[in-house]
This record gives structure tokens, C-alpha cells and sequence, in this order.
């Protein structure tokens, strides 16, 4: 890689944007990295995107073709995940991104999953780890992948993330008794379902926006570093306590707690619950959060470094 590249990332619940240069020393440095909750899986089950997250999420894209130009990027890949590939006019949407100069691939629950394993796996903090197990939680879906080298042994995309979740059995503000049972066993039965295992030990890393707000509430700061919460290990105990925590509060309530984004406020139990069952199935003592997903993968992928 010679030239400033940048992944977008077309997310169920945000639009992410990482532009990048080479370091010098075979990998990245990154020179933008942003992202903007647009919500475009809004209305999921209905299986058809909405007009207006469409052009929600459209504006994002545009303004980010603008900092592109602005950081002089030469190459660009672009995916989109659950919302896009599942919905009957996602090609209408692909086609009016075009127009604004991106071209995003709706790409399948395997290949996404296999992106993030890469992303986690090139990163320096977890290049040398070992078996990895990494649980990617978007809006729309949820990935589990398995993996003791440079490609995955075992991965699953699962139809459940944090705004699918909300959506199906969340209703309440706060939700009831009944549908937080409802809502814990659905997720259970889906990663039980999914036929993922692992023999013996193994690191654990989730990636996504709902891992980096439960790091970013467990470091307990309103606007944490890069560094504070890359790498940060979360204990199911952690992970237990904030799902107590927003099972009592409503979205408005959830909106004033420290280092919790206010545009997940909404999802951020449905999130927490999928984490928390997933580290129960997979009888983990923490897991490590990293602030670098999918679009990362995608940059290694495509581009080298």
C-alpha cells in the first residue's frame, strides 16, 4: 500500500469512516476514524429499508466523501452488513450511494465475520494471542468467530444484533420482567443454535459499538481515549452490572449515564444482553474490547499493510 486509503463500513445501526496512510512499517496509521449513528436497519423487520434512514445514511456517506477528498484519498472500499443485505431494495441503495462516488458491496454474515477475525487478528494487541474467539455485535446481526492463525477455523453470522433485538422483544421503557426473559432466551437459543465451539482456552475480544460504550461506562469516562479503551478486559461481573443497570433505566435516563454514547442508549441493553450470554456459553472469565472492527479488517483485506 502506497496511497491514503479509507473503509466505509454501512452498518444496521451506525456508518462507520477509517482513513488511513501507510506507517512505514507494513501496517497503518490512521489518520480519520469516525462513525455516525444513522439507524438505517430502523424498522428492520419489515425487510425493506426506510426512506428516510436511507437518506440519513446517505448524507453521512456524501460527508464523508468530503473528508476524503480533504485527506487526498486515492482508494476506497465500502461494505454494508445485516440491514443492506437483508433488505428488498438494498440495491436502490446501492445505487444512489454510487451516485455519490461509493460503491458499497452488501456483503454476507461469512465474509463479514471473516473481516472482523482479520481485523482483530493483524492487530498488534492480538497478533501473537493464541486461539482467538471474537464476537462482532452489530445493529442486525452478531458474528462468532473462532480461529488459531491468520484465517478463522469456524465463524457464524447469526440474524440477531442490538437493534434486531430491541426491536423483537425490547419494547418496554423500561423493558418488563418478561421481556428481558424473553429477550436473554432468544439469544441463548441462537448462539446455542449456531453450533460454534472452542476446546480449551482461548482470548476473547468483542469489536462493535456495543462493546466499545460497555468499555467506555466501565472506564467511567465521558469521552475516554483511544487508548483507554482498546485492549480494556470486561468481566462477565462488568457486564452483569450494566445489564442490571439499563434494564432499570429508561432510554431518557440511560441518555445521562457516563461514557454511554446517547444515540445507544436505546439498544445498549439489547447489546449488553447478547454479550453477556455469549460469554456465559462460552463459560469466559472476561473478555477484551477493541475499538477496531470490520472496516479495519477491510482495510487489511483490500489493501494491504
Amino acid at each position: 500500500m502506497t496511497a491514503r486509503c479509507a473503509a466505509f463500513d454501512v452498518g444496521t445501526n451506525t456508518v462507520k469512516l477509517t482513513v488511513v496512510e501507510p506507517d512505514g512499517a507494513g501496517g497503518f496509521r490512521a489518520l480519520v476514524d469516525t462513525s455516525t449513528t444513522t439507524r438505517l436497519g430502523e424498522g428492520i423487520h419489515a425487510g425493506r429499508l426506510r426512506e428516510a434512514a436511507i437518506r440519513r445514511t446517505l448524507e453521512a456517506i456524501a460527508g464523508y466523501m468530503a473528508v476524503c477528498r480533504a485527506h487526498g484519498v486515492e482508494r476506497i472500499a465500502a461494505v454494508g452488513t445485516s440491514a443492506l443485505r437483508d433488505a428488498v431494495n438494498g440495491a436502490d441503495f446501492v445505487r444512489r450511494a454510487a451516485e455519490l462516488g461509493v460503491a458499497v458491496e452488501p456483503i454476507a454474515g461469512d465474509e463479514e465475520a471473516r473481516l472482523s477475525y482479520l481485523a482483530v487478528r493483524r492487530d498488534p494487541l492480538w497478533r501473537d494471542a493464541g486461539p482467538l474467539l471474537v464476537v462482532d455485535i452489530g445493529g442486525g446481526s452478531t458474528e462468532l468467530i473462532v480461529g488459531d492463525g491468520a484465517r478463522p477455523a469456524t465463524r457464524r453470522s447469526l440474524q440477531l444484533g442490538a437493534v434486531r433485538l430491541t426491536e423483537a422483544f425490547l419494547r418496554g421503557d423500561p423493558p418488563t420482567v418478561v421481556e428481558m426473559d424473553v429477550a436473554n432466551r432468544a439469544v441463548e437459543e441462537a448462539v446455542a443454535a449456531s453450533g460454534v465451539r472452542a476446546d480449551g482456552p482461548l482470548t476473547a475480544v468483542g469489536v462493535g459499538g456495543t462493546f466499545t460504550n460497555l468499555g467506555a461506562v466501565h472506564a467511567g469516562e465521558a469521552r475516554p481515549a483511544f487508548e483507554t479503551i482498546h485492549g480494556r478486559a470486561l468481566t462477565v461481573a462488568d457486564v452483569e452490572d450494566q445489564v442490571a443497570l439499563y434494564a432499570g433505566l429508561t432510554v431518557e435516563q440511560r441518555k445521562r449515564v457516563t461514557g454511554l454514547d446517547p444515540m445507544r442508549a436505546d439498544i445498549i441493553l439489547a447489546g449488553a444482553i447478547i454479550a453477556l450470554r455469549v460469554m456465559g456459553a462460552f463459560r469466559l472469565e472476561r473478555i477484551a474490547v477493541s475499538c477496531r472492527g470490520l472496516r479495519w479488517g477491510l482495510l487489511y483485506d483490500r489493501f494491504g499493510g
